[in-house]
């Protein structure tokens, strides 16, 4: 823990690094509190469930559809345009949404939103790693995993204040405000310096469906491997996102705060979770954490769905958090240092979109399971799932985990050529 704090607080000691995740931060604030304040304002405009899933459908589409472009985008030697585009379209929809009222505009400008974060995303996660060395690169991700999941529900709690006493514009304002944070840190980025770190062009059919990042993830076996089971463990382990309020309400007797509050430790053990990442500073146990986190998970889960009241549930909630916070910092660690710089942007934007669209499957899965059993049995029904997907690939991973080695102290900023980075 001790190494930990010292390598994160040598990490903001760089102006330029502070910067940059800083405005990161401050943009996932604005982007917490837009988000509750348009699921408030769908509410309070009578759209009812059916609007709100739409909405939630429109938040999530554009890093389905996006991957490939973004990806394709991401991989350009000089980050800066693309963020700074990306992020005046995420200014324009801010804007739009304060100004304006009704579900047709509020729908519309939050795809718009999202299409510039889906656009952005991948380029940030390609830019962090040359701001720092090479064995710095996964106290870097751990570090920028575990800012954002603390600014996600500070914003959202922001936003729903900021409503109930500013004004429903507000959040929106809030939003606009921290996109131009975020433009100033952009501008700090920095650009590859030697042309061989561009790719060749690639086809429009190949550059839409991420077709080059899912070939340059499987010419890597271990990602290749931990991706295959990684993408459908979020299938089973999200699918209760859509279940818990139901045993927290229905079968534990948890009140409305209650929930709320487990929500936010939740929150808290992920970003811990991501911090803690850090430690894991070799291949070997990096993809050794995400085999073992697996199987962790499902059993947590599994003691979720036998749990005898709320304490203990809050416990497990709390447990969950830092084995996902770990899991997520430890999978975006693996793919930005493992995979050619060439195209890392495709592989990073393939797997986030991968990711999203199995998270949109999960909410449907979970909706089925709600209608067919009861939620103690949902939870251990998935829990078992997940815990049958991290023995398979606990099994097939024998022999392909890299022996340990000793980590290059090359200097990333300004290479061509890095290594030999997600959900919900």
């Amino acid at each position: 823990m001790k190494q930990m704090l010292h390598d994160c607080g040598r990490l903001l000691g760089d102006r330029r690094t502070r910067w940059v995740l800083g405005g990161l931060a401050v943009s996932v604030v604005g982007d917490g509190a837009a988000r509750v304040a348009i699921l408030l304002r769908v509410h309070a405009e009578g759209g009812g469930s059916s609007a709100l899933a739409v909405v939630l459908v429109l938040f999530a589409l554009p890093m389905v559809l996006l991957a490939g472009v973004a990806g394709a985008l991401a991989d350009r030697p000089d980050p800066r345009p693309v963020v700074l585009g990306a992020v005046a379209l995420q200014l324009v929809a801010a804007v739009v949404l304060a100004l304006t009222g009704g579900l047709a505009w509020t729908g519309g400008a939050a795809f718009v939103l999202q299409t510039g974060f889906a656009l952005a995303n991948s380029a940030w996660m390609v830019a962090l790693p040359r701001l720092v060395a090479e064995e710095d690169v996964g106290t870097l991700v751990s570090l920028h995993h575990g800012l954002m999941a603390l600014a996600a529900p500070t914003g959202a709690a922001l936003g729903g204040l900021l409503v109930q006493h500013v004004g429903a514009a507000t959040p929106f304002v809030l939003d606009a405000a921290s996109f131009v944070v975020l433009m100033g840190a952009g501008l700090a980025l920095l650009p590859v310096r030697e042309s061989a770190a561009s790719s060749a062009p690639s086809g429009i059919l190949r550059t839409v469906l991420p077709l080059d990042g899912l070939a340059a993830l499987r010419r890597h076996s271990l990602l290749t491997l931990l991706a295959a089971a990684v993408l459908p463990f979020i299938i089973a382990v999200e699918s209760v996102n859509a279940i818990e309020v139901y045993l927290v309400r229905d079968v534990l007797g948890g009140s409305s705060g209650f929930f709320g509050f487990s929500e936010g430790m939740a929150g808290v053990g992920v970003a811990i979770g991501a911090l803690l990442a850090s430690a894991a500073r070799t291949t070997t146990a990096r993809a050794r954490t995400v085999l073992w986190a697996i199987p962790a998970m499902s059993l947590v889960v599994v003691a979720e769905g036998l749990a005898p009241g709320t304490s203990v549930y809050l416990v497990l909630v709390v447990s969950i958090g830092l084995l996902l916070g770990g899991l997520n910092a430890v999978v975006m660690t693996l793919v930005v240092t493992e995979t050619g710089a060439r195209t890392r942007g495709r592989v990073v934007a393939f797997v986030g979109g991968a990711a999203r669209s199995c998270g949109m499957i999960a909410l449907a899965v979970g909706g089925l399971l709600g209608t067919l059993l009861d939620p103690r049995t949902s939870f251990v029904a998935v829990g078992m799932v997940g815990l049958a997907i991290g023995v398979v690939a606990l099994w097939a991973a024998r022999g392909r985990v890299p022996v340990a080695r000793p980590q290059p102290t090359t200097p990333v900023a300004g290479t061509a050529a890095v290594g030999s980075r997600p959900t919900t």
